[in-house]
């Protein structure tokens, strides 16, 4: 089978990319060919489909009025985009269409090109942008669901994007365009969402049950060794920003000092978050940066349990698939997906966010019954590899391909 793999990065800028790696890995080491489609960017893995790949957009820095109506055009529409995948199609002649992150740099043009060679086409909701138009849910420090239901004037009302009322214009407008043009709607076949969260938010926004399926993410299991040990801390790992629930993170350590915890990761968030620590005066509290490759597997390795404090709607984060293949519990917020990657007081403990009393009641539960810490990590790992394993993913998914292509 050839599958066509589009994704705005073809680098590892976040947990999208991450699963869009691993589904192609595990696509070709079963004999498939996969054909990536994505912007021309320095950080580019190397790819013999290079060639096909569109100019790189970027929406940060200075812009000038004839650049701003540029980018707002291509936003809505990309003539770029669309004869490129146009000829990566006529040259590759894919089976099978599956679409990743393309919303803004790619845009919806690529759908029409793929329609209009018929095509069929499967796309993974990685975040909210068919339901939100900022993709978070969150705006202003609170999680937000005001947009529901094709109520996107709300995003300029409360200037979501970038606090623009710019910027969220022109994302308002794009959500409207393409719901009056049924883009999403009528050209993708079928919606994979990796959460039964999200997938519940798609239907009440209207897509019909049968045409989209849950289905969640898959790790390589024989990357990560699991280590049912630990050398006296707990770990929090991920973008410091808001819409994580860190600062209630630093208020739960307030509360349970005998805590040793280790934040990895950088972001806006970071100057602000050192700053509180010293406010509080935690003497328990380590930020390590940003890890990644062998450093950031000791970290995970050498970790009692893993906190997932999200205060923002996440889909379902690969930090808590990554916790449980190294074979560690997670503590996690009542929040999006997380919930559903946790078995409560099996492989884990989940607090409702926002409550830095409970998680701190949650991580003195554990810090003080290490073994049973320990225990629910070996449960994690024996869950993950029976539900988030290669095998299992691409039988799914081949029988999502299949529906589509009969």
């Amino acid at each position: 089978m050839k599958v066509l793999a589009a994704n705005k990065f073809y680098f590892v800028k976040g947990g999208a990319e991450r699963y869009f790696f691993e589904l192609a890995r595990i696509l070709e080491e079963r004999g498939h060919r996969v054909a990536p489609f994505a912007m021309r960017h320095e950080m580019n893995d190397d790819s013999e489909f290079a060639r096909y790949f569109v100019s790189n957009v970027g929406f940060d820095g200075e812009m000038g009025p004839a650049r701003r109506l540029r980018m707002a055009c291509h936003v809505l529409y990309s003539r770029e985009s669309s004869a490129a995948i146009g000829r990566l199609v006529d040259d590759f002649r894919p089976d099978v269409a599956h679409l990743h992150n393309i919303a803004h740099q790619l845009s919806p043009s690529i759908l029409y090109a793929l329609k209009r060679r018929g095509i069929p086409i499967v796309q993974t909701l990685h975040d909210h942008k068919l339901i939100c138009p900022n993709y978070q849910m969150f705006v202003h420090g609170k999680p937000c669901r005001r947009c529901r239901t094709w109520r996107y004037y709300n995003a300029v009302v409360n200037r979501c994007m970038h606090d623009s009322v710019l910027w969220s214009g022109l994302v308002c407008v794009e959500a409207y365009l393409h719901k009056l043009l049924g883009s999403y709607a009528r050209l993708v076949d079928l919606w994979v969402s990796p959460s039964e969260s999200l997938r519940q938010r798609m239907i009440e926004h209207g897509v019909p049950e049968d045409r989209i399926v849950h289905q969640p993410y898959a790790i390589g299991m024989e990357r990560f060794e699991p280590r049912y040990e630990s050398d006296g801390y707990a770990v929090s790992v991920g973008r410091l920003s808001t819409g994580k629930g860190l600062m209630t993170v630093l208020e739960a350590l307030k509360a349970t000092p005998a805590v040793r915890f280790k934040i990895a990761g950088s972001g806006p968030l970071e100057d602000e978050l050192r700053r509180r620590v010293r406010e509080l005066g935690l003497a328990n509290v380590e930020f390590t940066g940003y890890l990644k490759g062998e450093a950031l597997d000791n970290l995970m390795r050498g970790a009692l349990f893993v906190v997932m404090s999200s205060e923002c709607y996440e889909n379902s984060p690969l930090t808590v698939y990554e916790a449980a293949a190294y074979g560690k519990a997670v503590i996690g917020s009542r929040m999006g997906g997380i919930p559903e990657l946790i078995a409560e007081k099996e492989t884990g403990l989940i607090y409702e966010p926002f409550d830095h009393a409970g998680l701190a009641e949650r991580m003195n539960e554990l810090w003080n019954d290490q073994d049973r810490a320990l225990e629910m990590g070996r449960r994690a790992r024996r869950r993950a590899e029976a539900e988030y394993g290669p095998d299992a993913h691409y039988e799914k998914m081949m029988a999502i391909y299949e529906r589509v292509m009969h």
